[in-house]
């Protein structure tokens, strides 16, 4: 029995398994080599569309809600000056009016 980390046990199951993915081996019968293999996987990225992963980029999935933050800072930002004004000018009729 071979160990999970038996690195030619890894490789020949990596190397299965992108063969099995990418259809059949050259006509010769030969395993496709490593570049072959990363050609292969870069063709078919490029015909559908999506990066060599197949999924597609993470801003696409999980939005960056900056915009919605700011929006609710520059609310805040408002809220907050406009009251510092009304009371500025609360202040100022309480203690300095006639």
């Amino acid at each position: 029995m071979k160990e999970d980390g038996d690195s030619s046990s890894v490789w020949s199951r990596y190397v299965a398994a992108k063969q099995t993915a990418f259809g059949p081996p050259k006509e010769s019968g030969e395993p496709l080599t490593l570049e072959e293999l990363e050609a292969a996987i870069a063709q078919t990225a490029a015909s559908s569309g999506l990066p060599e992963i197949g999924l597609p980029p993470r801003a696409v999935v999980h939005p960056v809600k900056r915009s919605q933050v700011s929006r609710w800072f520059y609310l805040f930002l408002v809220v907050l000056f406009s009251s510092l004004v009304v009371g500025l000018v609360w202040w100022g009729r309480e203690h300095y009016s006639s």
